[in-house]
């Protein structure tokens, strides 16, 4: 099997994160047996390596573990086997902006090292067992739909009854998602494009993305939005200026393009920062229903806010729960002479399984 044995967060700009496994004798013991890792999260998606091995060689997977239909994901990452005298004699893999699709979910190399020079190069310890670390970094998540457009019946011209055109759906971020277009007045009105969450109506989320409609000249680029997808898994949406639906629709298909880049859970709590000693706590919580405690620090030029994971102890022995979190004041009330604020939280949060030995502070998956 493959143990997380140490999991850290680089703060660049292509988000790189460095797993590491302790893998154990089974892998190389068992010749037709592939061991696969537990999930992890990465980039909004979840992930796993799986090993294969023959009687020379020993390969290694990553694995796309929650494909959509219509959804492909762009990734850079590296195995490296870490040798036990020196870093120069580490073996490394590496591919860069790899396609995972629906028919594609795992990409690697089945031929990352010969058995024997595992053994004679001292990769493996005294018990068979070594060490293999991947680094993931500069994910994109990628939808695509063609929606079919139907023409006027008898070849008349078309009404201007309200028209509506939905995707299928597409997972990403712990939720279920789907983009409907719309025009209220058919296919000479102007179109107003919404993607729509369609699970977890217990928070908000905060949800960033690029849409485009159309193909070709025949096309409308929103831009990357940043917007709240409320309770009912709305969002604001958009409409493109100046064009009508009719304009983006080329033989009868109406194409979409969407990226996403992020979709964080949030909380709305309001916060009053009161005098030394007095409590000022909050309470929110997250997807998973885990308690945090919001803080207001007065004890400083500038207002501070702590967050506190109150269930801690939910936390299983051996697992690490990584947690992101962002502030973001969303509205401010002046009361008998104290500032009150409304304040948005947004929750980022991993559980990452195995013989956890060392751990960097994380913000964010």
């Amino acid at each position: 099997m493959a143990l997380l044995h140490r999991f850290v967060k680089m703060n660049d700009r292509g988000n790189t994160h460095v797993f590491s496994f302790v893998v154990t004798r089974s892998v190389t013991r068992d010749l037709h047996r592939d061991v696969t890792s537990k999930e992890l999260t990465y980039g909004y998606q979840r992930w796993a390596i799986t090993f294969s091995r023959s009687e020379k060689v020993l390969g290694v997977y990553l694995v796309w573990r929650n494909p959509c239909e219509g959804m492909r994901v762009y990734i850079d990452f590296t195995f490296t086997l870490l040798n036990r005298e020196h870093f120069s004699e580490n073996e490394a893999f590496t591919g860069k902006q790899v396609k995972f699709t629906f028919d594609s979910p795992a990409q690697g190399n089945r031929r990352l090292i010969n058995m024997e020079d595992l053994y004679s190069r001292k990769f493996t310890d005294e018990n068979g067992e070594f060490q293999l670390e991947l680094t993931v970094a500069n994910i994109r998540t990628v939808f695509e739909a063609e929606l079919r457009v139907p023409p006027p019946l008898n070849g008349g011209v078309s009404t201007r009854k309200e028209k509506r055109y939905e995707s299928p759906y597409f997972h990403f971020g712990h939720y279920d998602w789907h983009v409907s277009v719309t025009s209220a007045s058919g296919m000479e009105g102007r179109p107003s494009v919404q993607l729509r969450r369609l699970t977890g109506f217990d928070h908000q989320c905060r949800v960033r993305y690029l849409m485009v409609v159309g193909e070709g000249e025949r096309r409308a680029d929103s831009g990357i939005l940043d917007q709240l997808s409320d309770h009912d898994g709305r969002t604001p949406g958009w409409s493109p200026t100046r064009t009508r639906l009719h304009d983006l629709v080329h033989k009868g298909v109406l194409r979409l393009y969407l990226e996403m880049i992020l979709a964080n859970t949030t909380s709305e709590v309001r916060l009053q920062p009161l005098p030394q000693g007095a409590p000022t706590a909050v309470l929110c919580y997250d997807r998973d229903k885990q308690a945090w405690a919001l803080e207001a620090d007065l004890h400083s030029d500038t207002l501070r806010l702590k967050l506190v994971f109150n269930d801690v102890h939910n936390v299983p022995r051996n697992h690490l729960r990584s947690g992101g979190r962002g502030h973001r004041e969303r509205e401010r009330e002046r009361e008998r002479g104290r500032v009150r604020g409304k304040i948005e939280v947004a929750y980022s949060v991993s559980m990452y399984p195995g013989n956890i030995a060392g751990v960097s502070e994380s913000e964010g998956n």
